[in-house]
């Protein structure tokens, strides 16, 4: 009878314990689709305004996999959001470099440069992404425009024209119309019949526009048509009162501009 008891003592204690065996190992499938929902998750959390969310959650995926491309781009796009443009740069060139026809990370590449008052190297980032992506009105205008911040009057004229054949109603955050810009850089230029054309075009696609009534207002000054430059200021303030541009220099034009006495009647 003890003998029994110790054989099957023996059979209890070598048989494995229910509940306690170790889970499977993911497969490595299951690991990339579970790291792949979670950068879905980040990138989730940029657009909805969510960017320190989205930082903490990157900087662990990173630590799972150093280098990976879209961490990289995600966590650049993240500091981008926060406004931390220096650790956003470093970021998105190094996502740039490993995945090079990503057109979006180039764009806000392009982006991030520009609030650092780096143009010309914003115009390398953004030309990167409008190649690769041609029918981006949003990429070529932001091209358009960095371009003339950096003086390329001429470049910025030829992007522009571009895509307003693409898109005739492009326009940027603020709401001002790509025929404004393409006014901009005619002005630039000396082409005064060219950008006054251009500037009325805007006019007439957007009454908002208040940046196309000061280029127009601007032109007719290089004319010499004070009574038209004036009917422009007038227009520009009624669609902004306020702002420092309005005070400093619209409202200022209406009180030292003079018609001409053969003019005046």
């Amino acid at each position: 009878m003890q003998r029994l008891v110790l054989v099957a003592l023996a059979v209890l204690l070598t048989a494995p314990v229910l509940g306690c065996d170790k889970p499977p190992e993911a497969t490595q499938e299951e690991k990339d689709a579970k790291f792949a929902g979670e950068l879905e998750d980040a990138d989730a959390r940029i657009r909805n305004n969510k960017p320190a969310e989205a930082q903490k959650l990157l900087t662990r995926l990173l630590q799972e996999r150093p280098d990976h491309p879209k961490a990289t781009a995600l966590l650049g796009k993240a500091h981008y959001a926060k406004g931390e443009y220096k650790e956003a740069e470093g970021l998105l060139k190094k996502a740039t470099a490993a995945t090079p026809t990503d057109a979006d990370t180039h764009y806000i590449l392009g982006e991030t440069l520009r609030y650092m008052d780096r143009f010309a190297e914003a115009a390398e980032a953004y030309r990167k992404a409008y190649d690769l992506d041609e029918e981006n009105s949003t990429y070529g205008l932001s091209l358009g425009i960095v371009l003339l911040k950096a003086e390329q009057a001429a470049k910025a004229e030829a992007v522009l024209v571009e895509v307003l054949d693409l898109d005739p109603k492009a326009q940027d955050g603020a709401r001002t119309g790509g025929n404004t810009f393409l006014g901009d850089a005619y002005r630039a230029q000396g082409k005064l019949d060219d950008a006054l054309r251009s500037y009325m075009k805007a006019q007439t696609l957007n009454q908002s526009d208040k940046k196309a009534f000061a280029g127009a207002a601007f032109v007719y000054e290089d004319k010499k048509d004070v009574k038209h430059a004036l009917d422009q200021w007038s227009a520009y303030i009624q669609r902004d009162c306020c702002s420092e541009f309005s005070k400093t220099v619209a409202q200022k034009k209406i009180t030292e501009l003079e018609i001409p006495a053969d003019d005046a009647g």
